[in-house]
């Protein structure tokens, strides 16, 4: 899977949560499983597009989001992780509020 993001960001990204070769391996399997299971349950517009279409234009800054709890999983601290997912929850919802 291509990622939207160079090889020195994700070893930035893993470096920063301590994370081992092996951790940063399984935490973008984790990622490209999660898109995978979105791939599956895509939109009847997208269809058509194979998965590396389909994922090509996967937001940065969310791959990011999604390294950070995948990541902090994968180093055995899931109450931060759950604690910054709510967080991002509460954001989107915040911003789609603003939206309207």
């Amino acid at each position: 899977m291509k990622l939207p993001v160079d090889d020195t960001t994700l070893t930035s990204w893993a470096a920063l949560l301590g994370l081992s070769e092996e951790q940063t391996t399984d935490v973008l399997h984790e990622i490209e499983k999660t898109l995978r299971t979105w791939y599956d349950r895509r939109p009847t517009a997208q269809h058509h597009l194979t998965f590396e279409e389909a994922t090509a234009d996967t937001d940065p800054d969310e791959l990011a989001r999604m390294f950070l709890t995948s990541g902090l999983r994968a180093t055995g601290d899931h109450d931060t992780a759950c604690a910054v997912e709510v967080r991002l929850i509460f954001f989107h919802h915040q911003a789609m509020s603003h939206t309207d």
